[in-house]
């Protein structure tokens, strides 16, 4: 085995030697698969004895006194009342106290009390809880982080090794690629305190080094990349070591390393410069003086020529603030940086500086995706949004975008469930939603049945409440109920034995774990029978229940989440197996009035129009879906074709006689709609307004969905946005104002994720001009480091395209250049600073501009076309001074853009002109009286 193991323990992960002596001394953990809930509470508590003793060496003082000095070393602010904790700082808080009470209080063996009997298990349930998602507050590996990794990085002058014995087995027949991941980024994460010594198979080398590249190549260097250069990495290595040299003794001087930290190499800094730098707070003769000792490790280089000496990075010094220097330029090993950097980094770093974005909390999408590792069938629907919650955020979300009887395609950067088996489901008093991940088309059939019927769809959605004991709710009380039933909805496994709820209820969960069995055993079968058979039943249930939603009135709305469209777009046979899908499920959801839409236009079993109750059409009606559908993944409009072209190759052929016209039926259409564009935008924009009773005028309306396209669409177009942001956003804008204006509505975009945001900017500069929209004062280079979460290099490379935007500008504060966003743009003349007098209110930061151009609309008339360009706006000038030339307001129509149409004449949402509705068709399997539908 080859071996990267140090002569002496050193923090880091390392290829264990294949030495038993060296390979089993300190803390050993057998068997570690890939689930680190399996194997991290026991490394937890066989670490716990070696931290009481590490603390109780270091305790001079009682319980409490010790633990809020650690508390204060690790995390400086936990106790300011003006920083609130994250979840991983609240357990890492907990930890400490309960690691220390341990350590200084139960550490003898003493008969205990009752009271202090249940103390001591509480605590030591803390402690080996910390980080597995089952502590005091359920944080992750930002509380593994910042509690026992950090206290024993303070404590341990000896990194202590720990030592993890890799199960080949489990990892090699792993399924779920996520679930390694996780356990390879606790073990980085531990590496920050501790020698990790990972100990693993020839086989189980090879193994993590095709699947895990990255990983590997980073941690235990057992991969190499075809373009590497030995000569380079070598010369890089030794740089790295030469700058850590010159600066590793620097950790007991920060004020040194702040200024380092504000240099740079390609500006010069003038002494003065330094001493009127605010977070520095040093004299010009104390500048000099520190300055002269960095010029002696060849961290910096002055220039004596002028008046007044300035300086500036060296190669080295640049390479030591990159390498070396964290963002609040604490001191930290290169090879740390680059475990952190490159790959699996904790989700916090290690120092208690926390993003201002991150502490908001989880976003919606991250939220979505953490569905844990589901053990047991009642975890397999969770709801979205709780039926008793108060703010119904999430459900909008996800509601708003979704047009009424159609296939709408949502672009939206979204990542995979931990647990793609998982559905969501979410209901208000006429709502309901179901999300669910996109698993292949057996499967995913499946988990639509699943949820439409699960448990909690009974106890708050079917409820005999709503459906009537009898289901005298749903039908007219002249009718015969349960002839209603089976003929004209064609509800299956419903016979006149199943006329009351209970006994439906019974019957129909019967019927639904008996295809779920199914579905568990012909998942990956061949075959091909059984399968078929599998889903015309699961097909039939699907309709059975819509039909049972859209009878009780609830507007049903399905949202099919597929993460990997790239791999979709590639593959022939799975994409054609996607649309293929769609084709034919959607249409089995229709309906005309209490009739089933398939049984009119597409059944021809004798058997089966037989029981069809009579019937007349209007020329003028159309037939409905009962459920909408949503289609959201990154580059899903790219199938917008494909899936239109596959139904209407699915849907042209009705039955022989309604083809010669010998029988009547309505006919059934399916747009296909992208929610991507100008009028989708404009749609949400104008659905949120109505919902929450937003009267903006027609102009801020136009400016706001400008707005968001350059927001929130791709980095190479400003004529698409997701609107899941577009509804986010609005709706966290409603949280601050009744009547948010375009600048409120920019600042709440601003707290959406930098991927998320304005991603025609790099991410650090994106964070840049984030921070620069929700700051209410002008912000300095410090200050916006420490906001922005970025570093010092970050900040020197990305503030120039940051001021290049054209709501940011420089302004004077106390004589000092400070940055800031305004709302006017009168511009001043070059080489001026405007002087900042009073504070900016959240309302004045930033607002959209106004053209000045009238819109069409304004002149009522009304577009021909969806290819009518808008004038694009004149110069205007700004209040700020800029060095470069300011980038495209945002207000203006970008080219090719379609025209709304007027905004006193509402219009419905067209397809876009390239994309024709979907006519119907597709045979199903129904029944009625207990047969399969």
């Amino acid at each position: 085995m080859r071996t990267r193991q140090p002569a002496t323990p050193e923090r880091g992960v390392h290829l264990a030697s294949n030495k038993p002596a060296e390979s089993t001394d300190g803390l050993v953990c057998s068997g570690v698969t890939p689930r680190r809930t399996e194997w991290l509470p026991d490394l937890l508590a066989e670490l716990r004895p070696r931290t009481e003793a590490t603390i109780h060496n270091h305790s001079t003082t009682d319980s409490w006194r010790t633990s809020s000095a650690l508390c204060s070393r690790l995390h400086p602010e936990w106790n300011s009342l003006d920083h609130a904790w994250t979840d991983d700082v609240a357990e890492a808080v907990a930890y400490t106290h309960a690691i220390t009470t341990l350590a200084t209080t139960y550490d003898t063996a003493e008969e205990r009390s009752r009271y202090h009997q249940q103390r001591h298990t509480d605590l030591v349930d803390t402690v080996e809880s910390i980080g597995t998602g089952r502590g005091p507050v359920n944080a992750g590996l930002g509380a593994l982080a910042k509690g026992p990794v950090a206290l024993h990085r303070e404590l341990d002058n000896d990194p202590r090794v720990i030592t993890l014995l890799l199960d080949g087995a489990a990892w090699t027949s792993l399924k779920d690629r996520r679930t390694g991941v996780r356990a390879l980024a606790t073990i980085a994460v531990l590496a920050h305190g501790f020698c990790v010594r990972v100990s693993v198979s020839p086989a189980l080398q090879r193994h993590l080094a095709t699947r895990y590249p990255q990983w590997t190549e980073a941690h235990l260097d057992l991969t190499e990349r075809r373009d590497r250069s030995p000569t380079r990495d070598h010369q890089q290595s030794r740089d790295l070591n030469d700058a850590w040299s010159a600066i590793n003794d620097l950790d007991t001087e920060p004020t040194k390393r702040h200024l380092l930290g504000c240099l740079t190499d390609e500006d010069a800094h003038s002494y003065a410069d330094l001493a009127n730098e605010p977070t520095l707070d040093i004299a010009e003769g104390t500048v000099s003086r520190y300055v002269l000792d960095l010029e002696a490790r060849d961290l910096v280089t002055v220039d004596r020529r002028g008046q007044q000496n300035t300086v500036q990075l060296t190669a080295l010094g640049q390479t030591a603030v990159e390498a070396c220097l964290d963002d609040a330029q604490a001191l930290i090993h290169p090879n740390q940086r680059r475990l952190c950097e490159r790959l699996t980094g904790t989700p916090q770093e290690l120092t208690s500086t926390v993003s201002p974005r991150r502490a908001e909390g989880p976003t919606t999408e991250e939220w979505i995706t953490t569905t844990g590792e589901t053990d047991d069938d009642a975890g397999y629907v969770q709801w979205l949004t709780d039926p008793n919650a108060s703010s119904p955020t999430r459900h909008q979300r996800f509601a708003i975008p979704a047009t009424d009887d159609s296939i709408t395609l949502v672009d939206d950067p979204l990542d995979a469930f931990e647990d793609g088996r998982v559905a969501y489901l979410s209901h208000t008093d006429t709502e309901t939603l179901v999300v669910l991940q996109w698993g292949g088309p057996l499967a995913t059939l499946g988990r639509l049945a699943s949820a439409l019927l699960s448990e909690k769809a009974l106890a708050e959605v079917l409820t005999p409440t709503r459906l009537g004991n009898k289901f005298e709710n749903i039908t007219d009380p002249t009718e015969d109920t349960p002839r209603i039933l089976q003929r004209g909805h064609q509800v299956g496994w419903f016979s006149d034995d199943d006329a009351t709820y209970r006994a439906w209820r019974d019957r129909i969960t019967a019927v639904r774990d008996q295809l779920l069995a199914r579905l568990a055993e012909l998942t990956n079968s061949d075959d091909t029978a059984a399968r078929s058979d599998l889903f015309a039943d699961l097909h039939g249930l699907v309709a059975s229940v819509t039909q049972l939603y859209q009878a009780a009135g609830v507007d049903l709305t399905t949202t099919l989440r597929v993460p990997d469209t790239a791999a979709l777009a590639r593959n022939h046979k799975t994409r054609a197996d996607f649309c293929a899908f769609l084709a034919k499920t959607v249409p089995k959801q229709s309906v005309y009035d209490i009739h089933s839409g398939y049984r009119l236009l597409f059944e021809d079993r004798p058997a089966k129009l037989r029981r069809r109750l009579p019937y007349d059409v209007d020329p003028t009606d159309r037939l409905d879906l009962t459920m909408s559908w949503v289609i959201a993944g990154p580059t899903i409009t790219e199938l917008h074709e494909e899936i239109t072209t596959t139904l209407q190759a699915e849907l042209t052929t009705v039955r022989e006689a309604i083809a010669e016209g010998t029988e009547d039926a309505p006919p059934l259409s399916i747009p296909v709609r992208d929610a991507t564009t100008y009028p989708a935008i404009r749609r949400v924009l104008d659905e949120v307004a109505m919902t929450h009773d937003i009267q903006w005028t027609p102009r801020e309306r136009q400016r706001l969905v400008r707005l968001c396209l350059r927001s929130f669409g791709p980095a190479d177009t400003t004529r698409r946005a997701c609107p899941y942001d577009v509804v986010e956003s609005l709706l966290r804008a409603l949280n601050e104002s009744h009547h948010p204006a375009p600048a409120d509505v920019e600042r709440a975009m601003a707290t959406l994720p930098p991927e998320r945001f304005r991603p025609d900017l790099a991410p650090s500069a994106t964070k840049l001009y984030a921070t620069l929209l929700r700051a209410e004062q002008p912000l300095g280079r410090s200050e916006l480091l420490e906001r922005a979460d970025i570093s010092a290099s970050s900040y020197d490379r990305r503030l120039r395209d940051v001021r290049a935007l054209d709501r940011v500008c420089a302004v004077q504060v106390d004589g000092h250049r400070r940055w800031t966003t305004r709302a006017t743009r009168a511009r001043q003349s070059a080489g001026t600073l405007e002087t900042h007098q009073q504070p900016i209110t959240p309302h004045q930061v930033v607002t959209s501009h106004a053209t000045s151009q009238p819109h069409p609309e304004s002149a009522g008339v009304r577009p021909t076309t969806v290819t009518t360009t808008h004038p694009m706006n004149p110069p205007s000038t700004h209040a700020c001074h800029h060095r470069h030339p300011p980038g495209p307001h945002l207000d203006e129509q970008p080219p090719d853009h379609p025209t709304e149409p007027p905004s006193d004449q509402p219009q419905p949402t067209k397809m876009r002109s390239d994309h024709p509705t979907v006519q119907a068709t597709l045979p199903l399997h129904s029944n009625q009286r207990g047969e399969k539908q």
